[in-house]
């Protein structure tokens, strides 16, 4: 059985084979037309995914998209709509009408494409967007049973959904309405502090570490925000998002309470840092209020999470910490781009109700390139490269002697993180190392920290008894007396956002920072995403070449060969 799972017009749009319940490739497509966060459909995407299928679409059995297309967003008082992609009369809506709805290159051949490879019709199922979240959450988690929590900016009518997982399908308990949205308040006070909606709120959780929590501005946005009866609901009168048209995602009335909005360029001040704070509790305290009453609706102890809200890794790492749940699974991909998998999951397991297969134990979906691929673009840029017999050991001298790295590997990561096979990587020993690495590659803003990949081995040491975290999924406290030892990854609030690093998962970066351990008596290296400031994370050869000469990398490692400048 193979279903193909695609996630279009999403904040990053993606596709994903599933094939007898096993992901076998999934990538954004981002990552192929170059343009960060597209929205666009992701032909590319599905041409990857099609590569390795025998006739392509005709051997896909479901197509499966992460929305319905055909809910509408308004309600009654007409003050609320939607965008326009969710309008019924529209292109979604059609039945079975793959081939427009592929768009090109795939247009024109509906005969061809709309048959599977026995000339039956080839079936679309349409998931709500929050039970592909939920299906991304659950169905690749290790869990038999487990509650389910799906939080985002919004999906279809409503922003949150909680759900109970057993087996091979789940049962949802309640829905948060849209327009009420913590994704949505998050996105409206970034935009208030001068970043963007929908693509910097991670800059507002690195700056909330340098705010007070328990400032007047806490209790003032605190107050817009009534948790009752196991839900929440927001002061709409502050906020502008869900208004057409829009006139900002805050109201006047939010101007008139906390003041003057930031513009972009302004100076940071103390201020800022006090409403970053603010809104990442506001923030906490909803998630955690979600959580806690669904530990009680449905009395276990495991917890699976999805949604763009948990890409908030800050909040994820405290939830064992300050809710009743014992243990919790966040994908690699909990945002819009792992939709894809969780609408094929879900279509697999609760629709047609096949068994699950194993949990998900790395995220290495993506096109890779052999040797003869690498060398191919190297020598049509006429770069000559040396080629290492062991790549994990020479990049480990390199980072040892100071050098940044780019680290070209193996199959490509799906998520906004990269786990060692599209990274760039440094020496964590030293606290200049991260401006370094910022000032020369980064380019981002100096708060944001920077994250360690360490070995499983040694996790303890530097994160004490906290369990593994195989997708720099959850922000942890670093050991007081590790934080010198890998000072360049420390934010300023004493915490960290580990990888942690197995021989089974990855034997070739486990082998490199063992090395690296070797020479320098400390088990992580300092690990960033391989790309510039504002470009995907690098895909093929060719961006790895673009990047390593667009920046102030020293040492390219692809495969075998290394480039040096």
């Amino acid at each position: 059985m193979r279903v193909l799972g695609i996630a279009n017009d999403m904040h990053i749009s993606s596709a994903a084979l599933i094939e007898d319940g096993r992901v076998v490739s999934a990538a954004a497509e981002e990552r192929f037309t170059r343009t960060k966060h597209t929205r666009a459909f992701p032909t590319r995407a599905i041409d990857f995914c099609l590569a390795g299928v025998p006739g392509g679409l005709r051997g896909i059995d479901r197509v499966a998209l992460s929305a319905n297309p055909a809910i509408d967003l308004g309600v009654p008082d007409g003050r609320y709509t939607g965008r326009a992609r969710w309008h019924p009369e529209g292109l979604y809506a059609v039945p079975n009408n793959l081939a427009a709805l592929l768009g090109s290159p795939y247009q024109g051949h509906t005969t061809q494409f709309l048959r599977t490879a026995d000339s039956t019709p080839l079936q679309i199922e349409y998931v709500y967007h929050h039970d592909a979240h939920a299906a991304n959450a659950f169905f690749l988690s290790p869990f038999d049973t487990a509650a389910i929590l799906s939080v985002d900016g919004r999906g279809e009518d409503i922003t949150a959904l909680s759900a109970l997982g057993n087996g091979n399908s789940f049962t949802t308990i309640d829905t948060v309405p849209y327009p009420h949205s913590v994704g949505l308040l998050y996105g409206a006070v970034t935009q208030y502090l001068g970043f963007r909606i929908d693509r910097d709120e991670w800059k507002v959780m690195g700056l909330a570490a340098y705010g007070d929590p328990d400032s007047p501005v806490y209790k003032a946005l605190r107050d817009l925000v009534e948790l009752k009866d196991g839900t929440f609901r927001l002061d709409l009168n502050h906020f502008g998002y869900y208004l057409r048209p829009t006139r900002g995602a805050v109201s006047q009335t939010f101007i008139d309470r906390f003041g003057p909005a930031r513009q972009s360029g302004d100076a940071i001040t103390p201020r800022h840092h006090d409403v970053a704070a603010a809104v990442q509790h506001v923030f906490e305290d909803t998630l955690r209020y979600l959580l806690v009453d669904l530990n009680k609706r449905t009395g276990t102890r495991r917890v699976t999470v999805g949604g763009g809200c948990f890409m908030n890794s800050v909040f994820n790492g405290k939830i064992l910490s300050t809710t009743p749940f014992e243990e919790v699974f966040v994908s690699s991909c909990p945002d819009d781009s792992g939709t894809s998998i969780g609408a094929a999951l879900y279509t697999h397991h609760a629709l047609l109700g096949e068994d699950r297969r194993p949990a998900m134990t790395h995220n290495y979906f993506g096109p890779s390139f052999d040797q003869a691929s690498i060398d191919e673009a190297l020598a049509r840029c006429n770069l000559p490269a040396l080629a290492v017999e062991d790549p994990a050991v020479t990049a480990a001298h390199a980072l040892a002697d100071g050098k940044i790295v780019g680290w070209f590997q193996g199959a490509m990561e799906l998520g906004q993180r990269a786990l060692g096979n599209r990274s760039i990587l440094a020496d964590p020993r030293n606290t200049d190392m991260r401006d370094r690495v910022n000032n020369a590659v980064k380019f981002r803003e100096p708060w944001r920290p920077f994250a360690p990949s360490v070995l499983a081995e040694d996790f303890a040491t530097y994160f004490g008894p906290e369990p593994a975290v195989p997708f720099m999924e959850r922000t942890v406290p670093v050991q007081a007396e590790a934080r010198s030892l890998i000072p360049a990854t420390v934010h300023v609030d004493g915490t960290a956002r580990p990888q942690t690093v197995t021989a089974d998962t990855n034997p070739l970066l486990h082998r490199l920072i063992t090395r690296f351990r070797e020479l320098t008596g400390v088990g992580a290296v300092l690990n960033t995403s391989f790309n510039l400031s504002e470009e995907p994370i690098a895909c093929s050869p060719h961006d790895a070449i673009r990047t390593f000469y667009s920046s102030g990398l020293d040492l390219l490692v692809m495969g075998n060969r290394v480039l040096a400048k």
